[in-house]
């Protein structure tokens, strides 16, 4: 009779522990990431452009976190033209808005080289811009987090400076 019981046990925990094995998965299948600028925002919707110029709406909800250049804000800082990545689970309201900006904190243009430590691009406004990158830039290629060595000359790049002058974030996608 013990032995039933042990086997019963022990089926019953491995058929939990398979379950919950399944179970996260699943739950992180379900996590949907939404990057770009920032178009337009109100209490209930933000409307980012991606990188391939496509527009996306997502919904806010009232359990939404906000966090702008790495510091927890209120809805209302997030404006027009900053670079956000809203963080979803499925098809439910936003989870997290991360947003940077702020200001004149926004370059964006053709990447003509990078060097060591700094990157030239033809800016979309005209005139070249030397941006210094550092260990804490965040680097995303086509939407993935990426190393500088992944950055190709004639890319389009959006990059949001960090207060000292330095990129903060790199967005950027090849072009077609």
């Amino acid at each position: 009779m013990k032995a039933f019981i042990a086997l019963v046990a022990a089926s019953t925990w491995l058929a939990l522990a398979g379950t919950a094995v399944t179970v996260a998965p699943a739950h992180a299948a379900d996590r949907v990431v939404e990057r770009g600028i920032v178009q337009s925002v109100a209490p209930t919707v933000v409307v980012l452009r991606a990188l391939d110029g496509t527009e996306v709406t997502v919904e806010l909800g009232p359990a939404t976190r906000y966090r702008l250049n790495g510091r927890s804000a209120p809805v209302s800082a997030i404006r027009p033209g900053f670079v956000a990545e809203v963080v979803s689970d499925g098809t439910g309201p936003a989870v997290v808005v991360r947003a940077f900006g702020g200001g004149a904190l926004l370059q964006s243009g053709v990447l003509e080289r990078k060097r060591l430590g700094t990157l030239v691009i033809r800016r979309t406004a005209g005139g070249v811009a030397r941006i210094a990158v550092t260990a804490r830039t965040g680097i995303w290629v086509n939407g993935r987090r990426a190393a500088r060595r992944a950055l190709r000359h004639g890319m389009t790049v959006e990059i949001v400076l960090a207060r000292d002058g330095t990129a903060r974030v790199v967005l950027a996608r090849a072009t077609a």
